[in-house]
């Protein structure tokens, strides 16, 4: 009896050893072939024209709910409601899959009716969520309120806080206590005056959000270049050179010397004008060889006058010139230094000093400065 049941016991401990070794040697089943057939994949190919490949990593992210489709379909019904368009869904629901699982009613729907209400225009909210997945991933009341709080105080208006939004949408959701707030302490610490920080704010808010490091860096580069930071002019040398890479400062430098500039004058140039370090290398060549070999203008006038830089030699220079050329050779303009002051002021002043006050001695002359300006 008792070698029997040895015997049976044997056989039985056998058998579960081959089944369970049969079971090892199965080929692990694929975590994408048992969600593939998903209703909520088969709902973002349909409804969103998902690849599968993208449906199926959005199902895995959310663990493959197969009761999901109905939270899924209001989500995407909402959004659409509110003016989104499939590739925006599309794209926010594949940067951030858990916004599926979001209730309509508690979550999506107060936030949007608050940015409403504070006066963001339509386009520049959708564009804003369209572009950050994480939006709605934050909280109404403990973020986006104090947040805009914040902003408001600096911008004052819904409607300056509509432009800066459109320019850089971080804003709304670059935590103030550890960017916005500490950036501007410290552009304020160096003497920005508030009104300056404010303008920086409206015309290239992206400067703001960057980390407190890079900025403190940027604003040690920008007053080593001679510029004081109390001075207007500091945060748009800060603008320009915050928004290109050293290499790139270097490389407009460079183009600047190679038309005879010295390091010392590219840094006075800089310093009276920030923005002219903005422009292409391409302009700045095409712009000084016509102020120097066609209206023989000194270098030295440029350098002290860098506004002339950002003028178009096609649209604005040429014509022009040639104007000032025909009255210059009847002898209608007596100081030959003039010929800076009409590339500068507005076309109706041009067009009245230079053009109309003197048809009556040169008739033709409204039609060489549209002939210039349409060749």
């Amino acid at each position: 009896m008792f070698n029997v049941s040895v015997k049976n016991l044997f056989l039985f401990a056998r058998k579960r050893s081959l089944a369970t070794l049969a079971t090892l040697l199965e080929p692990p089943k694929s975590s994408s072939s048992s969600c593939s057939s998903s209703p909520l994949i088969d709902y973002l190919v349909k409804s969103l024209d998902l690849p599968l490949e993208s449906a199926v990593s959005i199902s895995q992210r959310l663990r493959c709910h197969r009761n999901g489709v109905e939270r899924a379909d209001s989500v995407v019904g909402f959004l659409r409601s509110s003016g989104f368009g499939k590739a925006q869904i599309a794209k926010l629901v594949t940067n951030g899959p858990t916004l599926l699982r979001s209730n309509v009613e508690s979550n999506l729907k107060p936030k949007l009716e608050y940015f409403r209400e504070i006066g963001l225009s339509q386009s520049v909210l959708l564009g804003a969520i369209a572009g950050n997945s994480s939006f709605f991933g934050r909280s109404l009341n403990s973020f986006y309120k104090p947040q805009i709080d914040f902003l408001m105080k600096c911008l004052r208006t819904s409607t300056a806080l509509d432009i800066a939004i459109k320019r850089c949408s971080w804003l709304l959701t670059a935590d103030r206590r550890y960017v916005l707030e500490p950036n501007i302490d410290l552009l304020m610490r160096e003497g920005v005056r508030f009104d300056d920080v404010v303008l920086l704010m409206l015309y290239q808010p992206k400067t703001l959000v960057m980390k407190v490091e890079k900025m403190a860096a940027f604003v040690e580069s920008v007053k080593g270049l001679g510029m004081e930071p109390s001075s207007p002019k500091f945060i748009h040398g800060l603008r320009v050179m915050s928004s290109m890479k050293e290499s790139t400062w270097r490389e407009k430098v460079e183009n600047f010397k190679s038309l005879g500039w010295s390091q010392e004058e590219c840094r006075s140039m800089f310093a009276r004008r920030p923005l002219c370090l903005a422009l292409s290398g391409e302009n700045i060549r095409r712009t000084v060889d016509f102020y120097l070999n066609t209206a023989s203008i000194a270098r030295e006038v440029i350098v002290g006058q860098p506004v002339l830089l950002k003028y178009s030699v096609e649209k604005r220079l040429r014509p022009r010139h040639s104007v000032i050329t025909v009255l210059q050779s009847k002898g209608l303009l007596k100081k030959r230094n003039s010929i800076v002051v009409p590339f500068k002021i507005s076309e109706k002043s041009f067009l009245e000093k230079y053009v109309m006050k003197h048809l009556e001695q040169v008739p033709h002359l409204m039609e060489i400065y549209r002939a210039s300006a349409a060749a």
